[in-house]
């Protein structure tokens, strides 16, 4: 008998209402989303549609006003909050368009972080952490602390702390929103090779055309509702 494939992350009838004083907001209402292992997926959808909103419901930093999200076919949502800051640690690694790197460290020590806070040792964490540098390019760059780094370089330090703690999910919320074409289309590229060595799950938040078509799966927030598109045609999900 042919096992059926548990989808690595599922959400279910998910709504998300804002209550500021007497006028609710309801950015989207009984959105469902299936993703298989290995998907890389882009989210598109005008200013204000709720693509952000989405991907911090699925990375569990936000719970939606009703629904449910499994991940590998177990409910999320519900549980204490020290088991799910445990889950993001260990399987989802972000990516934001402002530069979140800590100024106060070095990109090195930056990067150890998810791996000091799992309780690895330290010598364990630097050495992992300079092998990720090496992985996005900057071997040599290690020692310098974030205000000394190009806003690309940034970014790589970014995606190096995203995945040195080897997560099964890559979340990135507008990643090269704040980078010059040339730049962005280099991390682009490095985020698409992530994805394949580190056999990666991968939703991407983006405004960019070029960046979305390189995706295999293009899914859109619109007036409320996610719809899949494939190439000129659109479906409902």
């Amino acid at each position: 008998m042919k096992l059926v494939e548990v989808p690595i992350l599922r959400a279910e009838s998910l709504t998300k209402t804002y209550r500021p004083g007497d006028n609710p907001l309801t950015v989207f209402t009984g959105v469902d989303l299936t993703i298989n292992q290995g998907d890389r997926v882009a989210l598109i959808g005008s200013s204000g549609a709720g693509k952000s909103t989405l991907l911090h419901l699925l990375g569990l930093l936000d719970a939606p006003s009703s629904g449910q999200i499994y991940f590998r076919g177990q409910p999320m949502l519900g549980r204490k909050a020290d088991e799910i800051a445990e889950w993001r640690n260990r399987e989802a690694g972000f990516v934001w368009q402002m530069n979140t790197l800590l100024p106060e460290f070095t990109a090195l020590e930056n990067v150890m972080m998810p791996l000091l806070i799992r309780g690895v040792a330290r010598a364990e964490a630097a050495d992992a952490a300079a092998a990720q540098l090496e992985k996005v390019g900057l071997a040599g760059r290690g020692r310098h602390r974030a205000g000394e780094l190009s806003g690309g370089e940034q970014q790589r330090a970014v995606l190096a702390r995203a995945l040195v703690g080897r997560p099964s999910l890559l979340l990135a919320d507008e990643p090269t929103g704040n980078l010059d074409e040339r730049t962005g289309m280099k991390v682009i590229e490095l985020l698409e090779q992530m994805h394949q060595d580190f056999s990666l799950t991968s939703i991407y938040v983006t405004h960019n055309p070029a960046f979305a078509a390189r995706a295999p799966r293009i899914l859109e927030l619109k007036e409320g509702a996610l719809h899949e598109r494939a190439g000129n045609e659109e479906k409902p999900r």
